[in-house]
């Protein structure tokens, strides 16, 4: 019998027979009452609780719902279920298949095996109508991964566990969205599933990740199981044949995120092309491309990806990387690499002086990256980048951390009054160029803690455990966008700098 069964059952057994037992008094039946109120509570999800349906979230109330199931395929790695009362018009049973036997051996190969903290040695995914107060032509939740399921179920708690690993998939608005969109349910399944796979990692190591790195290798986790690349996010990055990202990613943060912005979905884009740049840069075989991202996820020598400054040490530490190209610094990586994607987005292919301030308040240096640009060109995966190019169409004033700015004309020069360490810029005659801040608001080695524990050492359930799901937006030109990763449970903390220029 599953824990939480075993847990819970004896509770309710006990509590039916032993409220009749006690003599009467007010106090009696206030504690009678509250056993009735928990009686009927576990009366409603009995069938999650002892039966074979499922704990999914009612995202409007962030409370949980028990839905009832039918199994649907149960293959070697995977089980899906579809909720009883939904009717779907799409092959479940070949999806099934083609995760069980070509997404699911991709991604176990690139970033580890799940846990299987019930036992089964399978992942479970729901395909259910999912409670987001979805309504016609609005946005919707495309799917989602709950890390309560990591934890017992607790009667008493909003939000319960199915104690298992478990994937939730919309059954309605992304089954309709495949009419524009053919791979949006599958490419959803395979973003979701890296942050099944990282979830445990980060809890191992009492950590959580920097949401840009942990959206970003979920970007790139559809493309590695096939349903890239993604021509959307290339668009949206590049500002062109989508109004939701007019601009593109000029002076778009790839760093600092805040969910609820109107930069949002072109984040998830500089997320995507940022890691996707990263990952084929990274080795020359697909064997040592895995192999970085394997411990980006899972961690090497201690380190995991949790934060900008150990992604670029785990970098530097893969195959094809080149300090004489890219240097051996954390802040001189990135500064470089940040040149390197920037200058491309933009065409410019004259890297022979780029301007790099050392420190606050001082004059910029200048450096060749000629050598770079010919050991790092983007990759064919992003060759729609070359063909159409960051497309700026309001000029900035300020620079945030951790992005870029993009002129046609007059780029602003680096005075040293105002200058910030990792400032960059490159121009191209006559006066077109880049301007850019190669820093991330959180430092570029910190290591942010996340599981907390008590003080003898013993790990106690976050109160706020991020929880990521994926939200499309549609549009009647352009058809629907992926905005993956927004959390249940936002930090509204936002920390990037914003600084004058000119």
């Amino acid at each position: 019998m599953h824990l939480k069964r075993l847990i819970l059952f004896p509770f309710f057994f006990l509590t039916s027979f032993t409220s009749y037992c006690i003599p009467l008094n007010p106090q009696t039946e206030k504690n009678n009452d509250l056993m009735l109120l928990l009686g009927t509570y576990a009366l409603i999800g009995a069938n999650c609780v002892n039966g074979s349906d499922l704990w999914a979230r009612d995202l409007t109330t962030q409370t949980s719902v028990c839905v009832p199931v039918d199994l649907v395929s149960s293959g070697t790695n995977v089980e899906v279920y579809k909720e009883r009362s939904l009717s779907v018009n799409y092959d479940l049973a070949k999806f099934a298949r083609d995760f069980d036997t070509i997404t699911y051996p991709a991604l176990i190969a690139t970033f580890g095996t799940p846990s299987d903290i019930d036992g089964d040695g399978k992942v479970k995914i729901l395909v259910m109508d999912i409670r987001d107060g979805a309504t016609a032509n609005s946005a919707y939740v495309a799917g989602y991964f709950d890390p309560m399921n990591y934890f017992p179920d607790n009667l008493f708690s909003r939000v319960r566990s199915n104690y298992a690993e478990v994937l939730y998939l919309d059954g309605k608005e992304l089954i309709i969205a495949l009419t524009r969109d053919p791979n949006a349910f599958a490419s959803t399944a395979a973003h979701e599933f890296q942050h099944l796979l990282r979830y445990p990692r980060m809890r191992a190591a009492n950590q959580t990740d920097e949401i840009w790195i942990n959206e970003g290798t979920s970007e790139v986790a559809s493309d590695i199981a096939g349903y890239g690349p993604q021509i959307s996010r290339l668009d949206c990055y590049s500002g062109v044949n989508d109004s939701r990202c007019s601009d593109g990613i000029n002076g778009v943060s790839l760093l600092d995120w805040d969910s609820s912005g109107s930069d949002i979905l072109k984040q998830y884009s500089y997320a995507y092309v940022f890691m996707r740049y990263l990952y084929d840069i990274s080795g020359i075989t697909e064997t040592e491309r895995q192999n970085f991202f394997r411990n980006t996820v899972i961690g090497a020598g201690g380190t995991r990806a949790n934060s900008t400054g150990n992604l670029i040490n785990l970098f530097k530490t893969s195959a094809n990387f080149d300090s004489t190209a890219l240097g051996s610094q954390n802040s001189d990586v990135l500064f470089r690499l940040f040149a390197l994607l920037s200058a491309q987005s933009f065409g410019i292919a004259n890297l022979t002086s780029v301007e790099q301030v050392t420190a606050d308040g001082a004059s910029p240096t200048t450096i060749n990256l000629s050598a770079a640009f010919v050991k790092y060109p983007l990759p064919t995966n992003l060759a729609r980048i070359v063909t159409n190019p960051v497309n700026p169409t309001t000029p900035k004033g300020t620079i945030k951390q951790g992005s870029t700015n993009f002129y046609y004309t007059s780029t602003p020069t680096i005075s040293a009054a105002i200058s910030r360490k990792n400032y960059g810029r490159i121009v191209t005659a006559p006066s077109k160029g880049v301007f850019f801040w190669a820093d991330s608001p959180a430092g570029i080695n910190v290591s942010v803690k996340y599981v907390q524990t008590n003080e003898d050492g013993t790990m106690m359930i976050p109160k706020k455990p991020r929880s990521l799901k994926s939200v499309i937006e549609g549009n009647p030109n352009s058809g629907p966008i992926p905005i993956c990763g927004i959390e249940f449970t936002d930090d509204s903390v936002q920390t990037s700098e914003s600084n004058p220029i000119e």
